[in-house]
């Protein structure tokens, strides 16, 4: 099933991360962490089938918006979400995929989300906190340079308020930033693990993320003796 909706705000971040919301169209449910295939329309040649790429979706189920993030690069499909009209329509998919907030909220979960992959992870932190629903959640999250570490003030401001949710930011490659940062720098390392999450030896871990990344992190679970059954990654 599709629906037809209207860009309702698009913003550039850090250069070249494209944000933007559409609205929520009448009857579309979906689970936090979610993802649903966004088609934009061919503006040079009008080609009626239109661009299309699964995003993941960045809002909370209980949001009224869907928010979706992408990278901008010379692909027509992301060249037309920055240049099409204000208020123009987009067509999405039904929301699929089964890389969710689980129903068990018995097993502490560790998410690592590198770059773009935090995403899902806004979906379901956001979600995590407006329902209250009792999970123990610990996020790491690796950017490159502090103004791509998108939603990081929003994610400190829902630990701060959430008991059983904490959020360990590392940037990657601070002396490329114009901002200062104070904060942990660095790959994720098994050590970071440990000191930062508590439950590390018993927790589930999702990972998000470009696929090197994710390669990475899985390395780095293996060294931490995290056996891959307690992987979890988007696909």
């Amino acid at each position: 099933m599709g629906y037809r909706v209207k860009m309702r705000e698009r913003n550039t971040v850090a250069g070249d991360i494209l944000v933007f919301r559409v609205e929520r169209p009448e009857g579309f449910a979906f689970l936090a962490g979610q993802f649903c295939n966004v088609s934009a329309p061919d503006l040079a040649s009008g080609n009626r089938e239109g661009l299309r790429k699964a995003l993941s979706i960045a809002s909370s189920p209980l949001e009224k918006d869907l928010l979706f993030m992408v990278r901008l690069t010379t692909s027509a499909f992301k060249r037309t979400l920055r240049e099409m009209p204000e208020e123009s329509r987009l067509d999405i998919g039904s929301p699929a995929g089964s890389f969710v907030l689980p129903a068990d909220i018995d097993t502490p979960l560790v998410f690592l989300a590198g770059g773009m992959g935090v995403a899902p992870f806004r979906s379901m932190l956001r979600y995590a906190a407006d329902a209250a629903t009792g999970h123990t959640i610990t996020l790491f999250y690796s950017s490159r340079v502090p103004e791509e570490a998108l939603f990081l003030d929003e994610f400190g401001q829902i630990a701060a308020r959430i008991a059983g949710i904490e959020v360990v930011a590392t940037i990657t490659r601070p002396e490329q930033s114009a901002e200062a940062w104070h904060g942990a720098t660095g790959r994720l390392t098994p050590k970071m693990i440990r000191d930062g999450c508590a439950d590390w030896s018993r927790a589930a871990y999702y990972l998000s993320g470009p696929p090197a990344m994710v390669e990475g992190m899985r390395s780095v679970l293996g060294e931490t003796q995290i056996a891959r059954d307690r992987m979890k990654q988007e696909i």
